[in-house]
């Protein structure tokens, strides 16, 4: 806050000043040595808290408390009186702005006014930024809040607006999750410095928030890119995945049409797993994907042949490759629904016709292992519906896999499944070793010790737990196996991830 002292004897206006430097650097402390100097100054300067003298040659300190409220009626005044101001110094307190202190001051007399001034300031600071924020989140959210005629809090004719995204639409980590309040990204931006500023941050959700910046000209739209782009480094520089998109409010659009073409701007340009730069008026490059394609047509031919293990490392390369090209989510997106009608295409299968429904993955993953893991599963459940006459034994394989995902929580056997499609368990058993690389036990395994590493990391599950879900009654057998696959006990992952 910025904190005006007014007296017109040196001496006085020298103690007041040591005795406000208890309130450095939180605040700003002027000085001044009379009325007019301060009344000059507060025109590039908003005053927060005003203690003044009231007796001063020329303007005294009620009149600068009186034309002070003209020009910024939320700042508070405090009056220094002797005994016989104090029926003037009375009706100065009517406007409901001031207090009063009786001179000579104590120095805990004074201090007590003064914080108990400031935290009343501070309250109502709150209280008014909470409205506006609420104001201008309904006009960014509200399609028709401009016809219904709501007011534009805050609104500028020029403003720089960003949206902030952190890691995906979908992702878990929260503002509060990352320890960035909206004051410290405003912070970045200089904002009130000279007092109330016209900047905002407003919270969309636990993930999304919007800066709403005045831009008057030229010079500061630079200013703030450039300032931008500086919270954008930080906030890389603390681990934390971040996307931007920013661009100027148009003339005569709404704050809702604004934002909802950043979004839009955002989905072009954003990409899995690492930090989105989205400017306007760029287009994210459409990369050459043409040698993922020859690995697709591997992968269909593997399918046909039931050869899985090769199928699920050829997934993994596309993946791969995919992520080497810089693909966005939304050409991501694009990619796997090609692939599946292609698959369904080439080998026949009804099952593709519900996997789109499926692609809300891609809004939640911030780094691409699980892409790889997810879509592995959705090839898998196309192979499952291909089962060629001449290849129908081998077909039974991602039928296998399809039945131990749906049910990994259950009492599984390799001899329930075998029965249950009359096939020989011996001849089985060799048939998933050959195509997935693993026996069935240690594929199950490894997929309930995989699904338990998910139910451990998003914090909702204690470990006790954990191993019941995925259908491990012993809770000491589950973290035998557990740490047998990774190295750590159900705990020590659960801490290391959270400290993450």
């Amino acid at each position: 806050m910025n904190l005006f002292l007014v007296e017109d004897e040196r001496w006085a206006l020298a103690e007041l000043k040591s005795l406000f430097k208890r309130y450095e650097p939180q605040h700003r402390v002027l000085a001044f040595e009379n009325g007019e100097d301060a009344l000059e100054a507060a025109k590039s300067i908003v005053p927060h808290l005003v203690l003044t003298d009231i007796t001063m040659p020329g303007m005294d300190g009620v009149e600068l408390l009186a034309e002070l409220g003209r020009c910024h009626p939320d700042a508070k005044g405090i009056i220094l009186s002797v005994h016989d101001d104090f029926a003037y110094a009375q009706r100065g307190m009517q406007t409901g702005v001031t207090d009063y202190l009786l001179k000579p001051v104590r120095k805990e007399t004074l201090y007590r006014v003064v914080d108990r001034m400031l935290a009343r300031i501070e309250e109502e600071s709150r209280s008014r930024s909470d409205r506006a924020e609420w104001s201008l989140l309904q006009r960014l959210l509200s399609a028709d809040a401009q016809e219904r005629g709501e007011p534009a809090a805050a609104e500028q004719p020029q403003m720089f607006m960003a949206l902030l995204l952190l890691e995906n639409w979908a992702s878990p980590l929260t503002w509060k999750d990352a320890g960035l309040k909206a004051s410290d990204i405003l912070a970045h931006f200089g904002s009130g410095l000279n007092g109330e500023s016209d900047s905002h941050c407003v919270t969309i959700d636990g993930r999304r928030r919007m800066l709403l910046l005045p831009a008057d000209d030229e010079a500061s739209t630079k200013s703030i890119k450039i300032r931008l782009q500086s919270l954008f480094q930080y906030v890389e520089s603390r681990g934390i995945l971040l996307h931007v998109s920013f661009g100027m409010k148009k003339e005569r659009e709404s704050l809702n049409r604004s934002f909802v073409r950043l979004g839009k701007q955002l989905e072009e340009h954003l990409r899995i797993g690492v930090p989105t730069w989205a400017a306007p008026d760029t287009k994210p490059a459409v990369p050459d994907i043409g040698e993922i394609w020859v690995k697709v047509r591997a992968l269909q031919a593997q399918i046909k042949a039931g050869d899985i293990a090769r199928g699920r490392d050829t997934v993994s390369r596309i993946v791969k490759g995919l992520q080497c090209k810089g693909v966005t989510q939304k050409q991501l997106t694009q990619f796997a629904s090609d692939l599946f009608y292609s698959l369904k295409f080439n080998l026949q299968s009804e099952s593709v016709a519900r996997l789109p429904e499926d692609m809300s993955l891609l809004n939640e993953a911030i780094d691409y292992e699980p892409i790889t893991e997810w879509l592995a599963a959705a090839v898998f459940v196309i192979a499952g519906k291909c089962e060629s006459k001449e290849q129908k034994p081998k077909g039974l394989v991602p039928v296998m896999m399809n039945w131990i995902h749906a049910n990994y929580q259950g009492d599984l056997s390799l001899q329930q499944f075998a029965s249950e499609h009359h096939v020989s368990l011996g001849h089985l058993s060799r048939l998933f070793k050959s195509q997935t690389g693993y026996t069935f036990s240690d594929y199950l395994i490894g997929y309930r010790i995989g699904k338990a590493k998910e139910l451990l990391a998003d914090g909702t599950s204690r470990p006790s737990e954990v191993g019941e879900l995925v259908g491990y009654e012993d809770a000491k057998h589950f973290s035998y196996l557990f740490k047998r696959i990774t190295g750590e006990t159900p705990t020590a992952y659960t801490k290391r991830r959270m400290s993450e």
